[in-house]
């Protein structure tokens, strides 16, 4: 009984000595970079945007249109001058922190990400155009990256054909 005990209880520690804990991605939802872009864009709503969070140098590209960080705030007051009503709800905000063995062997431009932080933001934008005087809905995805405190690359994904009408007639509507 006790040679028995013996095996049970060495092969239970060798099995625990083998065992190799991997490095994992962790995903934090509502933290504390969530609630910095959550009050960034509630300023773009508001007219008053507070882009100190953005990194000076950040590459900042909506759909294929690449923009600096002063193109980025000059965004929001021509939005504001073609939109009234405008509403950017939090939505799904979520922070991950790319350091999984996973993604390091992921290959390809992906195995870049390994040991980045992303906050990624899930929601739905909608105006009322003061030209044509539709209201303009659009799902879309922002992606955050950051380094350190700072914002270092924004990537903005929506459907833009509805606005990029709004703005043709915005441009033709503002001709000197």
């Amino acid at each position: 009984m006790k040679k028995l005990l013996i095996i049970i209880v060495s092969i239970g520690f060798f099995s625990c000595a083998e065992t190799k804990l991997s490095t994992v991605s962790t995903i934090k939802v509502k933290d504390e970079r969530a609630q910095k872009i959550s009050d960034m864009m509630k300023g773009y709503v508001n007219n008053n945007l507070d882009s100190s969070i953005i990194s000076d140098d950040a590459k900042i590209k909506f759909n294929n249109l690449d923009m600096t960080k002063t193109d980025f705030e000059e965004l929001v007051i021509t939005h504001h001058a073609m939109f009234s009503e405008i509403s950017f709800p939090d939505g799904w905000i979520e922070t991950t922190n790319y350091t999984g063995d996973d993604v390091k062997s992921a290959g390809g431009r992906y195995a870049d990400g390994y040991g980045s932080t992303w906050t990624s933001q899930w929601s739905d934008w909608s105006a009322v155009s003061k030209i044509s005087g539709d209201t303009l809905s659009n799902p879309c995805f922002f992606g955050y990256k950051w380094e350190n405190d700072k914002i270092v690359e924004v990537q903005a994904i929506f459907p833009d054909e509805v606005f990029n009408k709004e703005f043709a007639m915005f441009m033709e509507a503002n001709k000197k």
